[in-house]
């Protein structure tokens, strides 16, 4: 049936029931169906899919004092975190699921206290209960109709339009207007196209008080001379008692404005321009959706995989998950060259990562910061400008 069976198993939970607000909103397969929706979803969730996951230790003031390369939950996230997948599938997944349904949620299973796998799970809907003894716990129905029970700790949830549901996100209710407005339209152009298609014109017979049957064979009879025309030379042969009358079916849909007011609420609604969407954006665009799209969605995968992942023992001590993507790389070439100008004297940036702006792979040695000698502390301009720093260096030597 699925990955699911060979993987989840059935949980055996006693659980309370959690009230209706716990529940998964509404969901429609329809959304997914139209063009202008599948294309967005894939746009952010194509984007957002190239961060990278790092398991690092912050310090106290909340920075990242250590990076551990070699951990179980990056190499699950950024590589095979389960048997199907890569660690672009997972968050590709995850961001899609999201945007399509306002909530993803995604199983951690584990081998003692090793990460073992990580699973998207597909659920048709779900519900967050209270386990008795303690805890919550998400029962849902996947979608081979099968109904499973997840211990909450173990399950990574994302919601978007986070109000109203205790559970889970809102649902795309309020863009249903949107798509049936597109719907429509596009029905009504591929019907009027048929017809226009389809229909060429008026047959008038002369002779009076024909029965049906002789109007239909003669109907008939005439579109066949018709058809012979057509692949024979084109002229059509009536008689005196004939009139064959042209028609020119004008296809109808909504005007070209109109389609696009229906079109800019989709991409409104997502926060997303067409620019973005055609791949066609400057660094300014670039910027705007990374910031108001991009960066919220990566900070929210951080936190909600850094709660399921980790004890609070291993929170306290600063385990923190982070998915980290160049932003520098969407900027136009002179932005590049004067960031790096502004900053290599100051060791900002070392020359891999340097190199990684402009897109070529890192060079052994790389990884060294280089800083100019032309800079002191403000402390100790003075020791400089008379010698006496060089004075306690050679007395220490």
């Amino acid at each position: 049936m699925g990955l699911l069976d060979k993987l989840f198993g059935f949980t055996k939970i006693r659980y309370v029931y959690g009230g209706s607000s716990s529940r998964s909103a509404p969901f429609s397969q329809e959304a997914y169906e139209q063009e202008v929706v599948r294309a967005v979803i894939d746009c952010i969730a194509t984007h957002a899919a190239k961060a990278e996951a790092l398991h690092v230790i912050m310090d106290r003031d909340g920075r990242v004092k250590e990076i551990k390369r070699s951990s179980p939950y990056a190499k699950l996230l950024n590589q095979k975190p389960n048997p199907i997948m890569t660690g672009y599938d997972l968050k590709y997944k995850m961001i899609a699921q999201l945007q399509d349904r306002t909530t993803a949620l995604c199983y951690v299973k584990w081998n003692g206290m090793t990460p073992e796998m990580m699973i998207p799970i597909p659920f048709n809907n779900f519900e967050i209960c209270e386990v008795r003894g303690g805890g919550y716990a998400v029962r849902f129905i996947d979608y081979w109709g099968e109904q499973r029970a997840l211990l909450m700790e173990d399950v990574v949830v994302l919601r978007k339009f986070y109000n109203r549901r205790e559970g889970g996100g809102d649902g795309n209710g309020p863009l249903q207007n949107s798509l049936e407005m597109l719907q429509a339209s596009n029905d009504g152009l591929i019907s009027a196209l048929t017809v226009s298609n389809k229909v060429r014109g008026l047959f008038k017979h002369k002779k009076a008080m024909l029965a049906p049957e002789q109007v239909k064979g003669s109907q008939d009879e005439f579109a066949k001379r018709f058809q012979d025309a057509a692949e024979n030379g084109g002229i059509v042969g009536i008689d005196a008692m004939e009139e064959y009358v042209p028609l020119n079916v004008t296809p109808w849909s909504a005007n070209a404005a109109q389609m696009k007011e229906i079109r800019e609420n989709i991409l409104r609604y997502w926060r997303i321009s067409d620019n973005i969407l055609r791949s066609d954006y400057d660094e300014s665009q670039w910027q705007a959706f990374y910031e108001s799209v991009i960066e919220p969605l990566l900070i929210m995968m951080g936190q909600a995989f850094t709660n399921v992942c980790f004890t609070q023992t291993e929170r306290d001590h600063g385990n923190r998950i982070i998915f980290n993507t160049s932003v520098l790389m969407n900027t136009a070439m002179t932005t590049k060259v004067s960031i790096i100008t502004a900053s290599r004297e100051i060791g900002l940036f070392t020359r891999n990562e340097l190199r990684e702006m402009f897109g070529y792979s890192p060079i052994e040695g790389g990884d060294e910061i280089e800083v100019s000698l032309n800079y002191v502390k403000a402390t100790d301009q003075s020791k400089y400008q008379t010698g006496e720093v060089q004075d306690e260096q050679d007395g220490a030597d």
